[in-house]
């Protein structure tokens, strides 16, 4: 009888561990199935969610990749958070490989357009859609938009937006004590155009001097030493006032993006012009 009981006992102990390590496995948690903390299994739980979940029909999801056509060459583009975005050193290799890297980081910087940095797993996606080469270790991404501007800062005409005569923006800037002003597109006919009437003291300024001109207006202000060094700065200094419309915003990167260099391509083309009729 005793024999029996013993026996009995082993094969409950050899189903009950069996039944454990079936379970741990299947969930791939803790080894003793019988001390797992509640907050594992809500982890758990909320993986399994994020896992199941699904999207629109028509809505991109993240790191699809698709092709954007500008200026008539195909670019690679990743939907990254939201948003379609390009890859740069592919902008940079094709439509931009007559300008310098140097060229390229400065026109950037001078427009506000901020790279995002791709992970290595979307490097990797780029890599195997051609966009990048193996060897690359990083590739920064920007939107459509964006891409769109820089290459128009280098290869388009740059003609200023249609905006009415009388029309202002009403912008300010930080530096030294800051300022504000009205800038007038109308007479932005020149990177030294004098533009930009003060609201203080009713002078008008060139954009890149009225990034050094202040006023101290109440005695909490504080002093921000300006960017000398860099008269193109102004671009990245100089903001629109309050929170005007798309279509405001896009007008403005329009005005920014003139009288920006991009005066290489008109000279290569005038020599080549010259070289073919010599």
């Amino acid at each position: 009888m005793d024999k029996d009981i013993s026996i009995d006992t082993t094969n409950l102990q050899s189903i009950e561990m069996s039944s454990s390590l079936a379970k741990n496995a299947k969930f791939i948690i803790s080894k003793d199935k019988l001390n797992i903390n509640p907050t594992i299994n809500l982890q758990i739980d909320e993986m399994k969610s994020n896992n199941s979940r699904t999207f629109p029909p028509n809505s991109p999801k993240p790191n699809q990749v698709s092709n954007v056509l500008l200026y008539g060459i195909p670019i690679v583009s990743l939907y990254i958070e939201g948003l379609e975005r390009l890859c740069l050193a592919q902008i940079s290799n094709t439509l931009l490989k007559q300008f310098s890297y140097n060229e390229i980081h400065n026109r950037r910087v001078a427009l506000g357009i901020t790279c995002v940095q791709c992970t290595p797993v979307q490097l990797e996606i780029l890599r195997r859609a051609g966009a990048m080469p193996v060897s690359s270790r990083r590739c920064g991404m920007i939107t459509r938009r964006e891409a769109e501007r820089l290459c128009k800062s280098f290869l388009g005409d740059n003609s200023p937006p249609r905006l009415p005569d009388d029309f202002a923006f009403q912008v300010h800037h930080e530096c030294a004590w800051g300022c504000r002003g009205s800038f007038l597109p109308s007479r932005y006919n020149s990177s030294r155009a004098k533009c930009i009437k003060c609201f203080y003291c009713g002078l008008f300024f060139s954009p890149n001097k009225f990034i050094f001109h202040s006023h101290r207006i109440g005695p909490g202000d504080k002093y921000i030493q300006p960017d000398a060094a860099n008269f193109n700065s102004w671009r990245r200094h100089m903001k629109i006032s309050g929170t005007p419309n798309e279509d405001i915003i896009y007008a403005w990167e329009d005005v920014k993006a003139m009288f920006n260099g991009g005066t290489r391509k008109r000279i290569m083309e005038a020599s080549s012009e010259n070289m073919l009729g010599e």
